[in-house]
């Protein structure tokens, strides 16, 4: 049997989420036993193939992924700067849900056609402010976020509730996403980390149960740490709730350092027994580096405009692009 065979023949685990009144504070689920395979209750083929794929890619090679941006010569910008350069797309493409114009939804099924994986995150407004970056960056009670009946919960549903749909609408076409809210767990610059490691639980598992609600069957969940994952370690919700995890940094321009210390600290606080990705970065670690010093992250997601095109220069995008340890977009399996 193969490797993904092997993983594929365990299948997952199922959980049914609650409800609550007006007045009435959210409290989190039970604890949950995790089997093999995603989180998502009932979690669908596509998303069954997609987590043994990157779960087999683990601390054997490294999935190149690349953060759209939509406002530099259209959302195909990066994906077009790295083609022309190295002749390869990433495997895995980053879009952001509140990014305008919109039409995000539809570039992920259009990757996920082309052989390539969608990877979606969410820089959601806090509830009530803008939703976008700079909502993002706001400040709200996350007791009343979660209190049913109040005007922030009332945003807060309303806006998981348009994710939802969003991944809905590749569940019906046949498609999976990793999907990666509420990143940099453990910062105190956006407002669902700012209170802390269990509030910020709480809004994560409160988002897990509406997802479970609405049919998304099709996610795989990134929980993404920020740059000091044992810092931050309280905001982890366990692993019946994670399919892969993370963590960040930008390091200077053209530091491709492997960013090893960064690595072990988060699997010192998940273990081994997750996959753990490198959510977001600038310059590129160089593969070389990740073999020789065995860091193992499974993606890479580096950030969009000046973050791809002056933090990694062209001749170190070549090398990596070509690199053995690498997986581009050609070399992604059938996940249908």
């Amino acid at each position: 049997m193969t490797e993904i065979a092997a993983i594929l023949a365990v299948p997952g685990t199922a959980a049914v989420a609650g409800n609550a009144s007006a007045g009435e504070t959210v409290s989190p689920r039970g604890a949950r036993k995790k089997a093999a395979g995603p989180v998502a209750p009932g979690a669908n083929q596509q998303a069954v193939k997609l987590l043994a794929f990157v779960t087999a890619q683990y601390r054997k090679k490294i999935i190149s992924g690349q953060q759209e941006s939509t406002w530099i010569d259209g959302p195909d910008y990066e994906m077009n700067y790295i083609r022309e350069h190295t002749g390869k797309y990433p495997a895995i493409r980053g879009l952001d849900i509140c990014d305008a114009p919109g039409g995000a939804t539809e570039r992920a099924i259009a990757w996920w056609q082309a052989g390539g994986i969608p990877m979606f995150g969410y820089h959601m407004g806090a509830p009530t402010y803008s939703d976008d970056y700079d909502g993002s960056k706001q400040t709200v009670s996350i007791d009343k976020v979660l209190t049913a009946g109040t005007a922030e919960n009332k945003s807060f549903v309303e806006r998981l509730d348009n994710a939802a749909a969003q991944m809905n609408k590749l569940r019906e076409v046949g498609a999976a996403a990793i999907w990666r809210p509420f990143h940099e767990a453990g910062g105190t610059w956006f407002w669902w980390s700012k209170e802390g490691g269990d509030q910020y639980q709480r809004l994560w598992k409160y988002a897990f149960d509406r997802f479970t609600e609405k049919k998304v069957t099709n996610a795989i969940w990134l929980m993404g740490f920020n740059g000091e994952p044992a810092a931050s370690a309280s905001c982890y919700p366990g692993k019946e709730y994670v399919d892969i995890v993370g963590a960040d940094t930008y390091a200077g321009d053209q530091n491709y350092d492997p960013q090893k210390a960064m690595y072990d600290a988060t699997t010192g606080v998940v273990g081994d027994t997750i996959p753990v990705a490198l959510h977001e970065n600038g310059p590129i670690p160089d593969p070389d580096e990740l073999v020789s010093t065995g860091t193992g992250w499974v993606l890479f997601n580096t950030w969009n405009v000046e973050h791809l095109t002056q933090s990694n220069t062209v001749d170190h995008l070549v090398k990596v692009y070509g690199h053995d340890h690498v997986v581009t977009r050609d070399e992604v399996p059938d996940l249908n």
